[in-house]
């Protein structure tokens, strides 16, 4: 009787010590209308003071696990994603067991919805966590990388190695601007006191989409950034976001004092691939929360020239996590699509932040730094 009692003292001390939070467990993705691939995503955070490994991921044949990092440091965030090809239309309910270094018993997820017509075949692009390798679990770290699919299918329940595939750096060859492309500067360091100005935590999730390729609107963003990056201090934080095909944290926290490596960054922002930015804000706001300045100005800025899906079950995500770490998020529009236009300035008006409307050189390059000055500035 002694050893019964022990043995479930020993599985509530399991439970307890238990330190992943996720953004979901049961992931209910209603009603489908039409696909050819089901997927279903959660945000995993870790909330202990130690670091923690993914170590396997257990689900009927068929079903396929990918994350972003296999190894979550104190507060560290990764992308779980849950993918599936169904055979018939129907009902579907998907259990996902995650094996985790904190805990001895794995963590249930559940994928569940209602498909009404299975799709013949797919050519659209669509993105994955990570990188597809057939019965790989070897722990190695990884930066976010957020890749489209492999032509070669995984068969297999095995999370993938992240790391295998190498995050794509900016290029460094010729780390100069070019003149028709980014123009210097005229503002100074000076510009930007501590005793006027309030520290800035600032997030850049950028478009880099195909259409962004368009002669004016790369070089119009780029020269914001760069006009932005000059004055910023080594109190400031910033962190790079790209989102096309592919998401990925290109680097994060890095202070304002290292000018040479955020300029080189600017300058490796390249267009390319289809635009598949849904859950890239969601994502985006706890990357923001891990640097948080408490008085200061913590903001993500998202740069595109397309409508953008955030939807009210995303804004209600949203809404929760602020609690006492807020982020305003404001909108920083290229081109002149109506319909984008309007959705944008919705998000910006729903993330209590400002629509800023770029499609210009003269003035233009100076609009993200005065956004900036004007949420940081001491009242």
């Amino acid at each position: 009787m002694g050893r019964l009692f022990l043995f479930f003292v020993c599985i509530i001390c399991l439970d307890a010590e238990a330190q992943i939070r996720f953004s979901e467990k049961e992931i209910n993705l209603a009603t489908i209308p039409e696909a050819y691939e089901i997927r279903g995503d959660v945000i995993l955070t870790n909330a202990s003071a130690a670091k923690i490994y993914l170590l396997r991921a257990d689900a009927e044949k068929g079903v396929k696990i990918y994350t972003s990092k296999k190894t979550l440091l104190p507060a560290d965030t990764c992308l779980l994603v849950i993918s599936f090809i169904p055979s018939e239309k129907g009902r579907f309910n998907k259990t996902i067991k995650l094996v985790a270094s904190d805990q001895d018993k794995p963590y249930e997820l559940n994928l569940s919805g209602n498909l009404l017509k299975v799709k013949a075949d797919d050519k659209t692009a669509c993105y994955y966590f990570g990188n597809r390798r057939n019965n790989s679990i070897a722990l190695k770290e990884g930066p976010v990388v957020i890749n489209a699919p492999a032509e070669k299918r995984d068969n297999s329940n095995k999370m993938p190695d992240p790391s295998a595939e190498p995050l794509q750096q900016p290029a460094t060859t010729n780390p100069g601007r070019q003149p028709d492309e980014t123009p210097k500067s005229k503002v100074s360091e000076n510009e930007l006191s501590r005793a006027e100005f309030k520290p800035n935590n600032i997030l850049f999730l950028v478009d880099v989409s195909g259409s962004m390729k368009d002669s004016l609107k790369l070089p119009l963003m780029k020269s914001a950034l760069h006009t932005l990056i000059d004055v910023v201090r080594d109190v400031d934080r910033m962190t790079f976001v790209t989102y096309a095909d592919s998401v990925k944290v290109i680097k994060e926290g890095l202070s304002g004092a290292d000018k040479k490596t955020l300029h080189e960054l600017v300058d490796g922002l390249k267009a390319h691939g289809l635009t598949k930015g849904n859950k890239a804000i969601l994502f985006s706001q706890l990357l923001a929360q891990k640097y948080y300045i408490r008085g200061g100005n913590n903001q993500i800025l998202l740069a595109t020239d397309g409508k953008f899906n955030f939807s009210n079950d995303n804004f209600k995500t949203w809404t929760e996590r602020q609690q006492d770490k807020k982020i305003i998020i404001s909108t920083v529009a290229f081109g002149d699509d109506k319909t984008a236009m309007k959705n944008l300035k919705e998000i910006a008006e729903r993330g209590q932040g400002s629509f800023i409307h770029i499609k210009k050189r003269n003035g233009s390059h100076e609009k993200l730094l005065n956004e900036m000055k004007e949420r940081s500035k001491i009242q």
